[in-house]
């Protein structure tokens, strides 16, 4: 996962920089997250199957605003920890952000929302995220998991 989170900053920031002609429509893919680990207090999970559906949406005003949101949404994702007991990872991460062309001000928020979960049913660690830019720039940053955010 955190590969793909890197790859997605790097998409913003191009969503960021598109010109109309390339915007104004979704970009659906999926992404291999086996071999990915997920750090949560002294439980490491390794991701040994599963995929990450991607859907990224950009869209253009005709005064040449911008704006632009991704989803993220694990796809019978499988983990297991280091005394090889099996999970399952549920959730989903979201970011979206605008840019103002007359005033220049941009706003951004990421959440995410990752649960994982034993055989039996129950959540066993998490990552509960949230991020908001505003556009005077000041930052509101929530973290209430018991994982390091996979990014």
């Amino acid at each position: 996962m955190r590969r793909l989170l890197t790859a997605l900053v790097a998409a913003c920031a191009f969503a960021l920089g598109a010109s109309p002609v390339l915007g104004a429509g979704a970009i659906h893919m999926t992404q291999d997250v086996t071999g990915d680990v997920i750090v949560c207090g002294a439980n490491t999970y390794t991701v040994t199957s599963g995929t990450l559906r991607i859907v990224l949406h950009e869209g253009f005003s005709a005064s040449g605003n911008i704006n632009f949101t991704g989803t993220l949404t694990p796809q019978h994702v499988v983990a297991e920890d280091g005394a090889g007991n099996v999970y399952s990872l549920v959730g989903a991460f979201w970011f979206g952000a605008t840019a103002n062309a007359n005033t220049g001000g941009v706003q951004s928020t990421f959440t995410g929302k990752l649960q994982i979960v034993s055989s039996g049913g129950g959540t066993v660690d998490s990552v509960n995220v949230m991020m908001h830019i505003s556009p005077n720039g000041h930052v509101s940053n929530f973290d209430f998991g018991t994982c390091v955010p996979p990014m």
